[in-house]
């Protein structure tokens, strides 16, 4: 009997724009089929820029992130769908796993904390710390390192909700013992199934380096944080232990934990 492949649905946060997301997403997804030895179809659909969502027939569901902001979407034709497919995902108990702009817009919906702009935009390879046993640690250190490319953070965690719907803090942001604010929210646990985080785990060391290379990436970032944090992101760019472990074992962490349950 010929086991049919396993449908992956794909949605595009990106409204058009170049990334490097979903290049890196289909990577993953590549190498974990020929090493379970699965047969995979995956489909995007463009939710921002052609209001597409995925019906409930796709075994995984990944969404992935996106440029602008959270908060402005919210009565947004593209944003009411999402967050009603987001309800029906968690009543349907799907697998689901949620990148940076998916994950804010989700924790804005279901009132896991507070969506606001940072002081000053966050990137670099920097690490996250773990609060908690799960098996999409599995095979990282505490704390890991990922990519982080953000505008937006989530703070102030609403206990009272995170408890009504069973969900669970997985994560913080680096340790910053010499700045008074709170750290943010890099993982949450929405439901069994539903998993969300702020960083980018899709991110492939090789890919990025290329990308921070060009002569108009590096002028940016160093025209905005200076030479220093082009140097370190380029060190840890070029360290196994760092990005390739978050690589190799993030998401294909969640891929396993969707086909066993």
């Amino acid at each position: 009997m010929v086991t049919p492949p396993l449908q992956i649905a794909i949605i595009d946060m990106y409204d058009g724009e170049p990334n490097l997301g979903k290049r890196c997403i289909h990577g993953i997804l590549e190498k974990w089929s020929k090493a379970r030895n699965i047969e995979i179809k995956s489909t995007i659909f463009r939710l921002r820029n052609y209001v597409e969502i995925p019906d409930d027939h796709y075994d995984i569901y990944i969404s992935t992130g996106g440029p602008g902001s959270p908060l402005d979407s919210k009565h947004l034709d593209w944003d009411n769908l999402y967050t009603a497919w987001l309800e029906k995902m968690v009543q349907m108990g799907k697998p689901v796993f949620l990148i940076c702009h998916s994950f804010q817009i989700a924790c804005r919906h279901f009132e896991i904390g507070t969506v606001s702009l940072r002081r000053s935009s966050q990137v670099g390879i920097l690490p996250v710390h773990p609060l908690t046993a799960d098996s999409l640690f599995d095979h990282l250190q505490d704390p890991f390192y990922a990519l982080e490319s953000r505008h937006y953070q989530i703070t102030e965690p609403n206990d009272e909700k995170i408890k009504k719907i069973g969900a669970e803090i997985l994560a913080l942001e680096k340790i910053r013992p010499n700045i008074p604010l709170e750290r943010a929210i890099m993982a949450v646990k929405f439901t069994e199934k539903m998993y969300g985080v702020q960083f980018h785990p899709e991110a492939e060391p090789d890919t990025l380096s290329s990308f921070f290379n060009e002569a108009s990436t590096k002028k940016s970032i160093v025209d905005e944080f200076g030479i220093e944090k082009w140097e370190q992101i380029m060190l840890h760019l070029n360290d196994p232990n760092t990005l390739e472990t978050t690589y190799a074992n993030f998401i294909p962490n969640f891929l396993d934990k969707a086909i066993q349950e």
